[in-house]
C-alpha cells in the first residue's frame, strides 16, 4: 500500500469532520421541527399520525392461527415501530406529553 502525504490526511481528516458537522446540522434541524409541536398544530398532527400508523401503543409480535409467531410480520412491526422511536429520541419531555397523552 502507498503511504499517503501529511497533505492527503489533512484533506481526509477535513472531508471526515465536514460530514460529521452536516449530520449533526440535520439533526439539529430534525430535533427542532420536531419539537414545534407546542406552538404548530401541524406538526402535532403529522407526528401523532406517525405514532398510531407505527404501532407505538401495539405489540410487534405477531402469532398467527396455528400459534406459531410470523417471524416476517414482527419484524416488519419492529422496523415499523423503529422509524417512530427514533423520532422519539429527538422529542423533548413537553413534545412527548403532547403527542402520546392528549388522546
Amino acid at each position: 500500500m502507498s503511504e499517503q502525504t501529511p497533505e492527503e490526511l489533512a484533506k481526509r481528516a477535513k472531508e471526515k469532520e465536514s460530514a460529521i458537522n452536516k449530520a449533526r446540522a440535520i439533526v439539529e434541524e430534525a430535533r427542532i421541527a420536531i419539537n414545534a409541536a407546542k406552538e404548530n398544530k401541524n406538526v402535532e398532527i403529522a407526528l401523532r399520525y406517525i405514532m398510531r400508523i407505527s404501532g407505538f401503543h401495539q405489540k410487534p409480535v405477531v402469532v398467527g392461527a396455528d400459534g406459531d409467531v410470523k417471524v416476517n410480520s414482527t419484524l416488519f412491526n419492529a422496523g415499523r415501530e423503529a422509524l417512530y422511536h427514533d423520532i422519539r429520541a429527538l422529542m423533548s419531555v413537553e413534545t412527548k406529553n403532547i403527542i402520546e397523552r392528549s388522546e
